[in-house]
């Protein structure tokens, strides 16, 4: 479950995450509020690189490595002694780099003479529903631009009284760094 996602567009964004600088001519933006952590496993594990507005450092929890039963479509992280001689254990960035195959899986599977009818369906079948992840929408509640960045802020509170329970640390954190970028990057370093 990756649950919704809350988005703001504006035209007034506080400093923005990465390298890019807002201008003026870029008109409105949208920004993740709520759901970056999300957006950026699944854009690690798809592309199989960090995304552009995060630093290496600033990556606490590694995602990479993520590996797929394609008969049971159980998911772990890669454990030599089950998965380096187990055809059937895939590389997740593999599958949607398009670097492995189910063709790649059935024929190393019938060159050890353990390829069935079954299994061979079941395969290509569990390969479409691991590449069907790229084609989900996933649910977006959008803040509209004419909202201020105290509403913003206002309304990831409410969102978040919802959910999952932040702290109130976290959320007064979200409430400076709207107007002072620096201060995440400040707290952090103490």
């Amino acid at each position: 479950p990756t649950g919704t996602l809350l988005t703001w567009e504006t035209t007034q964004p506080p400093e923005l995450k990465g390298k890019v600088k807002y201008k003026n001519d870029m008109g409105a933006v949208k920004l993740i509020l709520d759901g970056q952590q999300r957006i950026t496993t699944i854009y690690i594990i798809v592309e199989g690189k960090n995304p552009p507005y995060y630093r290496s450092e600033e990556i606490k929890n590694d995602v990479s490595g993520l590996y797929v039963n394609i008969q049971t479509l159980e998911l772990e992280y890669f454990k030599k002694q089950t998965m380096e001689n187990n055809p059937l254990w895939v590389d997740l960035t593999s599958v949607f780099r398009g670097k492995v195959k189910a063709s790649d899986i059935r024929k190393e599977l019938k060159n050890r003479g353990t390829l069935t009818d079954d299994l061979e369906d079941l395969i290509d079948e569990n390969f479409e529903a691991v590449r069907s992840v790229m084609d989900r929408e996933f649910p977006e509640q959008i803040i509209p631009v004419a909202a201020s960045i105290k509403e913003a802020i206002d309304i990831f509170y409410i969102v978040n009284a919802s959910g999952v329970n932040l702290t109130d640390a976290e959320l007064a954190l979200a409430q400076i760094s709207g107007y002072w970028p620096e201060a995440r990057d400040l707290f952090k370093a103490k």
